[in-house]
């Protein structure tokens, strides 16, 4: 067996070692890449999106609708105020249709004022009306903090709406 001179053993370690840095950096940057490619799937590309998005879709409704004290407030509050608004509207219909028939009776441009505002309160007493119902139907979110005493539809041939079971409409009072 021949012995190799102590310049080719030190030449071929050098080699090995170089060899292997090589190797190494090779590998460091492939787990590299594909470590961000691999995030870029889960985070950049909405896999992770998609694959948690009936959870946090649940999650934020309970905190946006449910847990959230304010929103319940004003959900509940919205009700009696669209209803109230309603029966403003009523009771200022009623006032000036006693108006146009009471005695004097209104001139002829004053009658045409009467008969515009009846026009555009019965419009407004619709579009609350048709509201109240809307948000009354949305058991999602709305509609879930609708008090027991509100009725749950509101009809747009109602003369008188009923707010609630224990106060009197204001035609009564």
């Amino acid at each position: 067996m021949r012995r190799m001179p102590d310049d080719d053993v030190r030449h071929t370690i050098r080699g090995i070692a170089r060899h292997g840095g090589v190797v190494l950096t090779v590998g460091v940057v492939t787990l590299v890449v594909s470590l961000i490619l691999g995030l870029m799937y889960v985070f950049g590309w909405g896999f992770f999106a998609q694959v948690t998005a009936p959870w946090r879709g649940a999650a934020e409704k309970r905190e946006q609708v449910e847990g959230s004290g304010t929103y319940r407030i004003a959900a509940y509050d919205h009700f009696f105020d669209l209803c109230a608004q309603v029966q403003s509207d009523e009771a200022s219909i009623r006032n000036l249709r006693r108006e146009l028939t009471s005695e004097p009776k209104p001139g002829d441009e004053r009658a045409m004022q009467i008969n515009a505002s009846i026009t555009a309160l019965e419009n407004n007493r619709a579009e609350n009306i048709n509201q109240y119902n809307a948000d009354a139907a949305k058991k999602y979110t709305e509609g879930q903090f609708r008090s027991s005493g509100l009725p749950y539809r509101l009809g747009l041939n109602t003369k008188e709406t009923q707010c609630t079971s224990s106060s009197p409409s204001p035609a009564h009072t």
